[in-house]
């Protein structure tokens, strides 16, 4: 409740949890208002939408859909109350339907290029590497899971554990950070599969888009 109190961002609250707060803009969401519950009072739901209507301080938006016969339809008309009819919006841009995934050391295979030899040329490929270098990610990962570099050559491998969310594919790949691991800081079941006492893990950005 304290945290609710500083007005910070966007809040996002049914009409029971705001009682007994209030807000300098608060907007109504419409839905539902009008049916009355069988075990209940059936003036409940208007009492509800004036708690709801008066924890705004300074301005009150009533939001409705189409043909929608809520309890705001009462209100239409009177001198307090300024209607404002929806414009139509320009077509959603491409860019807002993709998707930035940052990855983590939870989404690679830490171990990757450290159960290579130092002399392999896994290690002199991520040390070209640059943050913001294209990598190629398969745009489904099934079986083969790795990633490669602008060359082909494989740099590292996405942890089982990561997925692509459902019905969207990697459209673009490139190198978000490159970080350096050692034999020390890996956990000992998997210790004695290591080539290297250190090695560098490449860690892709990915944007994603829909999979139409």
């Amino acid at each position: 409740r304290e945290v609710r109190r500083r007005q910070h961002g966007l809040l996002l609250l049914t009409a029971h949890r705001a009682k007994g707060l209030e807000f300098d803009h608060v907007a109504v969401l419409d839905g539902g208002w009008d049916r009355a519950d069988r075990e209940r009072d059936p003036d409940a739901r208007r009492r509800l939408y004036y708690v709801a209507m008066t924890r705004a301080r300074h301005l009150l938006l009533l939001a409705y859909l189409n043909r929608s016969r809520g309890l705001h339809t009462e209100l239409k008309g009177r001198a307090a109350v300024m209607e404002r009819r929806p414009t139509l919006l320009a077509p959603c841009p491409e860019e807002a339907r993709q998707r930035l995934v940052q990855m983590t050391l939870k989404d690679v295979q830490i171990g990757f290029a450290g159960w290579r030899h130092s002399a392999a040329s896994v290690h002199g490929a991520i040390a070209k590497l640059s943050i913001g270098d294209e990598l190629k990610v398969p745009s489904k990962p099934n079986q083969d899971r790795r990633f490669f570099n602008a060359s082909g050559q494989a740099v590292g491998r996405l942890s089982n554990a990561f997925a692509i969310p459902h019905r969207m594919k990697v459209q673009r790949a490139t190198v978000f950070a490159v970080l350096t691991w050692n034999r020390e800081r890996t956990e000992v079941e998997y210790q004695e599969r290591l080539k290297c006492d250190e090695w560098e893990v490449v860690l892709p950005e990915l944007v994603l888009v829909p999979d139409s």
